[in-house]
């Protein structure tokens, strides 16, 4: 019973530390047809009060995605995200602010343009749970220009919002190589137009940005990177020969397959969780 339980903490453990050595990856691209609902919500304050009020539009989105996984084959544990990168194009919104019933409303529009969402480096990594994978906090920058019009305030300028948000994407394997992103998830974001640009007797104009990536999917195709960390001699399977080679590195570098800086028993258990793969 005692090496039963020594097993199975082994792979376990090792299960997780392989992620850390991509064994495939996807580029993919924004499927055509895929759109983005853009809400905008936004609260003006000034000397007299605030007052908020919220509009949407649909964007038509493009872009890519770059995706690493920890396995050639499904069902993956692990999913790196270097580059991901949505162009919403440009779009408009309105909105009427500071409604009294007899002198009407405060007409505003923004309109956006270059309206750019894309993940930072180092991007981002996180464990499936079934088809899903969700990183929180994933360092984000979303860039735009925008023009502003109306009775309240003009002005124009552009912006750059670095910030971490969480994103979520279900991941399927198709026929053949094919494998696509579906489902995703953003979470929303804020920001304030610069107070320099504001006029006198407007305080802040702040944002709320809620980006529904839902009718949004991309695909791509799953290229196996080739190679196996464990096959330390390079004749294309793990076997009695890389042990061997493993023992020998024992205390060293040599045979460090999880990155602590040593060969010792986790990289053992990483060679025999692979033993007999063809790299």
């Amino acid at each position: 019973m005692r090496c039963t339980r020594f097993h199975l903490a082994i792979f376990t453990s090792l299960a997780v530390a392989s992620s850390a050595f991509a064994q495939s990856t996807a580029d993919f691209t924004v499927d055509k047809g895929s759109t983005a609902i853009v809400t905008l919500t936004i609260t003006v304050d000034t000397t007299i009060g605030a007052s908020t009020d919220t509009d949407s539009t649909i964007q038509n989105v493009s872009g890519f995605a770059t995706g690493n996984f920890d396995t050639s084959i499904p069902p993956f544990l692990v999913m790196e995200l270097p580059t991901l990168y949505f162009d919403l194009g440009t779009g408009s919104v309105d909105y009427s602010l500071f409604c009294l019933p007899i002198f009407g409303c405060q007409e505003l529009s923004i309109e956006v343009s270059d309206f750019v969402i894309q993940i930072d480096a180092p991007g981002a990594s996180a464990p499936f749970n079934g088809p899903s994978v969700f990183f929180p906090d994933a360092p984000f920058v979303s860039s735009f220009n925008y023009e502003v019009t109306g009775d309240l305030v003009e002005i124009s300028g552009s912006n750059v919002v670095p910030d971490f948000y969480s994103f979520g994407t279900d991941v399927f394997v198709g026929k053949g190589d094919s494998i696509f992103m579906q489902n995703l998830y953003l979470q929303s974001f804020s920001f304030g137009l610069d107070p320099k640009d504001l006029p006198a007797g407007v305080n802040s104009v702040e944002i709320l940005a809620e980006v529904d990536l839902s009718n949004t999917t991309l695909t791509g195709i799953l290229k196996s990177t080739g190679g196996c960390p464990e096959d330390m001699n390079d004749d294309g399977t793990v076997n009695g020969a890389d042990l061997g080679l493993l023992l020998a590195a024992w205390g060293t570098d040599g045979g460090d397959f999880n990155g602590d800086g040593t060969t010792n028993g986790a990289d053992l258990g990483l060679l025999l969780v692979a033993f007999g793969t063809d790299c």
